[in-house]
């Protein structure tokens, strides 16, 4: 009920103010996105793994990131686009979002594999400029008019094969953010696109483009996921991630250390995480599922 409310009076609100602010229609139709959809745990699995794609589709996960850029070899990538398209629907039909990851070097190859029915947006990690983001927006809308091809409805909402595109139903894009570059510029990045959504840190590439961790009172990764989060409010997207630290494995973690670092993670201001296992999940869903007061 609480979800239909809100619909109704951002609808209004849109149809009050679209001809004079076209800033707050893109924040009101952010807002709608976010209390409509519950992402908690986002499970990464590589995109020509049958086994590992049939897991992901049994873990509960709230959104399974079919990969193709870290998790898929060079000499399978071919592949491993190849099964995106029948991927789509078999995962869609288990009730979950999927969103691909593509290589931003292979952006063209990427997402021409991935933009069909079914597909709720695109990750793309590396990204280091307002550029890169635009390329990829008229990249999907091209596709997306292409194809006919729509952000699936939330559950309850029903979209007719003839509707035109809305922003509402445009593709998502979510970013990670993995070199000092693409953090310093954050910002002006988010910005660049309305269909950028949410937002990640790329740990492990951060530390290889940075500095390793210090030991002691100096932590690099708390300042940046606390700037991200920062980020995350001032832009209007959610920040995605745990509370990790130097001594846990990250997205291949423990059950107990995934809900230590994503209780940790909510308290600061994180609304969903990343994981790589199927045991992650559910750890991330109990610990980013609201409490009742």
């Amino acid at each position: 009920m609480l979800q239909c409310r809100l619909y109704v009076t951002i609808r209004s609100h849109v149809s009050r103010r679209c001809l004079h602010c076209s800033t707050a229609v893109k924040d009101l139709i952010r807002i709608r996105r976010m209390a409509e959809r519950r992402r908690r745990s986002w499970l990464i699995v590589p995109a020509h793994d049958d086994t590992r794609v049939a897991e992901a589709a049994g873990s509960g996960a709230d959104v399974i990131v079919l990969d193709l850029q870290d998790l898929v070899h060079d000499s399978q990538k071919h592949a491993a686009r190849a099964r995106i398209r029948a991927t789509l629907p078999q995962l869609c039909a288990q009730g979950v979002e999927v969103f691909v990851r593509a290589d931003i070097a292979l952006l063209y190859a990427d997402l021409h594999a991935s933009v069909w029915r079914g597909l709720s947006g695109i990750m793309l990690p590396g990204v280091t400029s307002a550029a890169e983001v635009q390329e990829a927006d008229r990249l999907l809308a091209a596709l997306q008019a292409e194809r006919g091809v729509v952000r699936p409805p939330p559950v309850g909402e029903i979209l007719e094969a003839d509707d035109p595109v809305s922003p509402e139903q445009a593709l998502e894009l979510h970013l990670c953010f993995d070199t000092g570059r693409g953090n310093w510029d954050a910002v002006e990045i988010i910005q660049a696109s309305s269909r950028v959504q949410s937002i990640s840190l790329g740990r492990a590439d951060l530390v290889m483009d940075l500095r390793e961790e210090p030991t002691g009172d100096v932590h690099l990764m708390p300042y940046l996921m606390q700037r991200l989060i920062i980020i995350a409010s001032a832009t209007g997207v959610q920040p995605i991630g745990a509370w990790w630290r130097a001594t846990s494995r990250g997205l291949v973690a423990s059950f107990e250390e995934t809900l230590a670092a994503a209780i940790t993670g909510r308290q600061a201001g994180f609304k969903g995480a990343l994981c790589l296992r199927p045991h992650q999940v559910a750890a991330l869903n109990q610990a980013f599922t609201p409490v009742m007061e």
